[in-house]
């Protein structure tokens, strides 16, 4: 649906005919008013909330200068980013942790032979003791 907004200097709305289309358009004519599509989500109580962004004449929120179909987008992005990073993250302690265990394993494979030997040759008839 097409509505007609007047904007202040200051780019915030303070006008709108969205009665239909054709008065949208009449109104339009007139300076100051753009003609634009409608968001559904946009409405006359939270009119504060929004601004027409000027390269596109596209409702947006104030606040991040997006319309809601782009804040979801942008926000499943980063979500994913972080899920992706999060993965990395796990995968990479992960691989450490065997990393660790194989380590272990190698120097007990080293030392095992060495303490065997320390052992064997400590055992006397007095206990160990000399």
């Amino acid at each position: 649906m097409k509505i007609s907004i007047k904007l202040d200097t200051n780019r915030n709305i303070i006008g709108i005919n969205n009665t239909n289309d054709s008065a949208a358009e009449t109104q339009s004519k007139i300076k100051g008013w753009l003609l634009i599509e409608s968001d559904p989500a946009f409405s006359i109580e939270n009119k504060e909330l929004w601004t027409v962004r000027e390269t596109d004449n596209t409702l947006v929120h104030i606040s991040t200068g997006m319309t809601p179909d782009e804040e979801k987008t942008q926000a499943d992005a980063l979500l994913g980013k972080n899920v992706g990073t999060a993965l990395a993250a796990a995968q990479g302690a992960d691989k450490k942790a065997d990393n660790a265990v194989a380590g272990l394993a190698q120097f007990g494979k080293l030392v095992a032979p060495l303490l065997a030997t320390a052992q064997s040759s400590s055992n006397t008839d007095d206990g160990g003791t000399k």
